[in-house]
């Protein structure tokens, strides 16, 4: 009988460790998952910009916001929301470095980086669009500083480093 009591009672101290830990799991995918949420969240956020001289040839004299940056090799899905103080172009643009471009394709050269662009708005200052690419940006012929203001909610959809 003694025997079985032992079994019984280190059957039951196992299966409490086996408990504690399903539940230190079941704890750690929570908190990841609330990361996720605050990480969503904070790119939800309204942010507001003063416009900056664009790095591109030739367009040294523009002015833009740049809502999602490139970030090498990956390119973002997502929406923004903008308020811009004076009209610009919304502009999607993807990283084409090391990439013969068409001949129909507006690219940016900026440093050793080439993008392609694609116009998304034309002469706008509020809206909402859909994008995909590298990043997007609130572009201006004018030389003058502008002021925006956006919430932009997106994310990585791939990541092109090992195509190049």
């Amino acid at each position: 009988m003694s025997t079985q009591g032992n079994l019984a009672k280190k059957a039951m101290v196992y299966g409490f460790f086996i408990a504690v830990i399903a539940a230190s799991g079941i704890t750690l995918a929570l908190g990841a998952a609330v990361a996720e949420i605050d990480k969503a969240l904070a790119q939800q956020q309204l942010q507001n910009q003063i416009s900056l001289p664009h790095k591109a040839k030739g367009h040294e004299s523009h002015q833009v916001i740049t809502f999602q940056n490139a970030s090498d090799g990956v390119r973002y899905s997502g929406t923004v929301t903008f308020n811009l103080s004076k009209p610009a172009d919304i502009i999607s643009f993807d990283d084409i470095t090391g990439k013969q471009p068409s001949n129909t394709t507006k690219v940016w050269e900026v440093g050793d980086k080439m993008f392609a662009t694609k116009t998304l708005l034309k002469n706008v200052t509020q809206g909402s669009v859909n994008f995909n690419g590298s990043g997007i940006t609130a572009h201006s012929t004018q030389s003058d500083p502008y002021n925006g203001t956006f919430t932009l909610n997106d994310a990585p959809i791939s990541n092109n480093n090992s195509s190049r």
